[in-house]
């Protein structure tokens, strides 16, 4: 490539100056590595930071994410929102602890074969931790390599494949992680997805975008698609200093999470009629002495809004039998558990009643 020669020394050049000092860049090892680049997925720095130092001061290395219990990497996972990134990463610690005798795994290929590391992922800890010559195409490299060579395909639609094949001529076999690491940082500081600071950029001077008038139009966005309402209904029923709680199962959002007693309905439903489908759970919950139903609330996932009401209920005593798989918690004892975002910014809200 013509370009390579200019491009190369003017990019790394700015990297090195300009970099963020953030604390995966201290470190070769390939774990840590791996656990900023999952964190970072779905997050933003700053908050991306605090959970990678929290996570890694309890699980410092492979072998100690590998022995916790799902219910302990969910609980320092919590809030970080896309549960399944966690869960990958344990049954990923897992496979390398036990079937791979401890060993990473060292190559782009070898990483691809874990659960939960896609394309990304594996470039990017082959690359930083073990210099392999693989290019990482996320967002931010999306974004400027289309700037820069004036790609005008969406991402899944070929831009990705183009996008790719053109760092693979570009990426220095002797600096594949500053390479790498140089573009998401020039993404994330200089060319932003809305006033990028074009005149600080140190490609300006061979950025296409710039020259034809198109930096506003590209890259080409494809339009996301229709978001889904749902309708959650929360139980909050407390008995004798104690309320349940359990966890959820299946393959739907927030697995191995735990929460209150839950239903989900097709529509907005009235307060009396959830109440009576609650009480096939625990009977008497309509004849309750205290009841208190909350506002709707609105909490929004990616393609999902979830809409929701939180019922409280206390009842004397606790049916002789309880219809469903449930765990009696004392309120101050609630924070030992991971919730859905959701759940704990109400609990937050109501520190009296939820012990916090």
């Amino acid at each position: 490539m013509k370009k390579k020669k200019e491009i190369l020394p003017l990019l790394l050049d700015w990297y090195r100056r300009s970099r963020r000092d953030l604390p995966w860049r201290h470190t070769d090892d390939p774990y840590r590595i791996w656990v900023s680049e999952v964190i970072l997925q779905q997050t933003r720095v700053v908050q991306g930071t605090a959970y990678y130092l929290r996570f890694l001061e309890r699980f410092p290395d492979v072998e100690s994410l590998a022995a916790a219990s799902p219910d302990e990497v969910l609980k320092v996972w919590e809030g970080l929102g896309y549960y399944s990134r966690a869960r990958n990463m344990h049954a990923a610690a897992r496979h390398i602890a036990g079937r791979l005798g401890g060993h990473f795994p060292r190559t782009y290929e070898e990483l691809l074969r874990l659960k939960g590391v896609g394309p990304y992922t594996a470039a990017a800890v082959a690359s930083i931790a073990f210099g392999e010559a693989v290019p990482v195409v996320d967002g931010n490299v999306f974004r400027v390599v289309t700037r820069l060579f004036a790609i005008t395909l969406p991402r899944g639609d070929g831009g990705d494949r183009e996008v790719r094949a053109l760092l693979a001529q570009l990426i220095p076999a002797e600096e594949a992680g500053d390479f790498n690491q140089s573009l998401m940082e020039l993404g994330a500081l200089v060319c932003t997805p809305a006033a990028p600071a074009c005149d600080d950029c140190p490609l300006r001077e061979h950025c296409l975008a710039r020259k034809k008038r198109m930096t506003g139009s590209l890259p080409v966005v494809t339009p996301p698609r229709g978001t889904k309402k749902r309708y959650f209904h929360y139980l909050v029923a407390e008995c004798r200093g104690e309320m349940l709680v359990s966890q959820r199962a299946g393959k739907d959002i927030w697995q191995l999470l735990w929460e209150f007693p839950s239903l989900e309905t097709e529509k907005e439903e009235p307060p009396a009629r959830v109440l009576a489908l609650f009480e096939e759970w625990l009977p008497g919950i309509t004849g309750s002495g205290e009841r208190v139903v909350s506002r709707l609330l609105r909490h929004q996932l990616t393609h999902r809004t979830i809409l929701a009401r939180f019922y409280h209920v206390t009842l004397p005593q606790w049916p002789a039998s309880l219809n469903g798989t449930f765990v009696k918690v004392p309120p101050d004892r609630l924070g030992d558990y991971a919730f859905p975002r959701l759940i704990t910014r109400y609990m937050e809200a109501f520190p009296e009643r939820f012990g916090h």
